[in-house]
């Protein structure tokens, strides 16, 4: 839990810092970026990437630990898009209340997870992020259905790009679950309704130092 924490915790300085600045902007009179500006971020940041994934579960050998990591690469391949290579259930499956629906969903097909992005600021380069809702098919006791996972959108979901590591950060959260186009229960509360924040962040930093 350590790490996740210590990540979101960079991250929402950053974001504050760079809110503070389109803050600044506004009160220029400067109501967004230039293409230019823009196309020169794109091209810092674009490419393939390979790292980690970091998301909250609970370690049955270890009470104190409540942090994981998985191989994954994801890529930036256009000037508004992210994509994450085969998302893995993982990231949420022990929040999944419905023991049916979690098993289906084990055995699913891993989806791509795609985001639309939009800078808020150049330097360093900081950008909003607006997750794709994710569509499982899966089979329960042999009927097709189709589970979506649903993401918070707003200042919940931002990334970062250091210029002098190179590094490559995003943090997303995820907000429900649902079972065929259904929005009447959220499958990942006991109560079946409301809504939960579960946070997911990918880096290509090296985590061993």
């Amino acid at each position: 839990m350590k790490h996740l924490k210590n990540y979101l915790f960079a991250l929402g300085c950053l974001t504050a810092v760079g809110l503070t600045s389109c803050l600044e902007d506004v009160n220029d009179e400067k109501t967004g970026f230039s293409r230019q500006e823009i196309s020169e971020c794109f091209n810092t940041i674009k490419g393939n990437y390979t790292g980690k994934l970091l998301f909250e579960i609970q370690n049955p050998n270890d009470p104190n630990d409540y942090v994981d990591t998985l191989d994954i690469t994801w890529s930036v391949t256009a000037d508004t898009l992210i994509v994450i290579n085969q998302f893995p259930q993982a990231t949420f499956l022990e929040q999944v209340q419905d023991s049916t629906l979690k098993a289906a969903l084990a055995k699913a097909a891993p989806e791509s997870l795609k985001a639309n992005f939009g800078f808020y600021n150049t330097n360093p380069i900081a950008f909003m992020v607006y997750p794709i809702a994710v569509n499982y098919d899966i089979m329960i006791e042999n009927v097709a259905h189709k589970a979506t996972l649903a993401f918070w959108y707003n200042n919940y979901s931002f990334g970062s790009f250091d210029l002098t590591s190179r590094v490559l950060q995003i943090q997303m959260i995820m907000s429900a679950l649902y079972l065929d186009e259904s929005i009447s229960r959220n499958y990942l509360l006991k109560s079946g309704s409301g809504s939960v924040s579960i946070p997911l962040v990918i880096t290509n930093a090296d985590l061993s130092k």
